[in-house]
């Protein structure tokens, strides 16, 4: 059993569902509808800090056919016990008998299992972080032991909760990677600096990936494919075209390269470049600077960037310098004690 989420005009409604075997297939299906406030189910008995489900729950699920497991329904209304009764219980807790068993076995069916692609962009970008997945077929498949027998409404429900440890700021980044649209572009840069990419032509092939996924039966599964967009992909489209891209780490990461390929030479550490040169290369001036926030400053680096970029007829050295002088920019607006505006001096 698990719990499912769904939104319905902007309210958030909540249902217990399981995923079963039909045949060779996991599919889902609704076991008990509740509402929009769980934490009614839940009975604090003596107001103390134990717990335990209203017997009612456990009733409408086995009018379902389920025997209703106790250790399972804790797991699905813990998100809404009251936070001192958690903490409390989590001092307390200990594995459950049998999951260390468990665990090799699960890490031997990861190596069989033909997990989709998208699952393993997702799961690998939650994990380590990266916005280049070039590598990826050679990280441990154990690493996928979460999408073990789960039907693909639950394996969905589950992103949508492991994507809350996402900032705001890293959503554009990271759909920007899952849909692996730095796969067509065959500059090196795309996979480390995305924000250099023409945008027209970033939002095209995102818009291409996205909708062979939402046509990808076997992907669905027994959600099955329809002409409107899945509901499980709207978030993504939300956050790339709501979102500006996070800023990156691109010249240290070629730094860094560098380093690895050339053992024992230490280049020394670049001095930030001078402010009139920076803005001078970002074709601003000071007093255009000192307005500026970290999204209009991004906006004004793509105009140049698509100027200077090699794959469109820009020179090298000057698409160098102008990441240089957008780094350093970017950090002195980000550095005024938190301020998104630089003041000049």
């Amino acid at each position: 059993m698990y719990l499912a989420r769904r939104r319905i005009k902007g309210k958030l409604y909540y249902s217990i569902r399981q995923s079963v075997c039909k045949g060779r297939e996991i599919v889902s299906r609704e076991l008990l509808d509740l509402g929009r406030d769980p934490e009614k189910f839940i009975i604090y008995p003596d107001d103390g800090n134990a717990f335990y489900i209203d017997p009612e729950i456990c009733d409408r699920i086995e009018a379902c056919g389920v025997a209703p497991d106790n250790d399972e329904l804790e797991r699905v209304f813990w998100p809404f016990l009251r936070p001192e009764t958690r903490r409390v219980i989590e001092m307390f807790t200990r594995p459950s008998p049998g999951r260390e068993q468990s665990i090799p076995e699960q890490k031997a069916r990861c190596e069989t299992q033909p997990f989709h692609m998208f699952d393993k962009r997702r799961m690998h970008y939650l994990r380590y972080g990266e916005l280049d997945q070039s590598k990826i077929g050679a990280v441990p498949k154990k690493i996928y032991r979460k999408l073990l027998d789960k039907s693909r409404d639950e394996i969905e429900q589950q992103f949508m909760e492991m994507e809350r440890v996402l900032e705001n700021s890293e959503k554009k980044n990271y759909v920007f990677t899952i849909f692996n649209v730095a796969g067509h572009f065959t500059s090196e840069i795309a996979r480390k600096f995305p924000q250099a990419l023409s945008q027209d032509k970033v939002d095209a092939k995102f818009t291409e990936e996205l909708c062979r996924l939402n046509a990808d039966a076997g992907f669905w599964g027994d959600l099955g494919i329809s002409m409107r967009l899945h509901d499980y992909l709207v978030r993504y489209a939300c956050w790339f075209f709501d979102i500006d891209f996070e800023g990156g780490r691109h010249l240290e990461d070629l730094m860094w390269q560098f380093k690895r390929r050339h053992h024992g030479f230490s280049p020394p550490r670049p001095q930030a470049m001078p402010v009139e040169e920076a803005v001078s290369v970002m074709g601003i001036s000071r007093q255009e600077l000192s307005g500026m926030t970290v999204r209009t400053l991004t906006r004004q680096y793509r105009v140049m960037a698509q100027k200077y970029h090699p794959d469109t007829g820009g020179d090298h050295d000057q698409f160098i310098r102008l990441n240089r002088a957008y780094e350093d920019l970017l950090r002195k607006i980000k550095g005024k004690g938190g301020k998104t505006r630089y003041t000049a001096r």
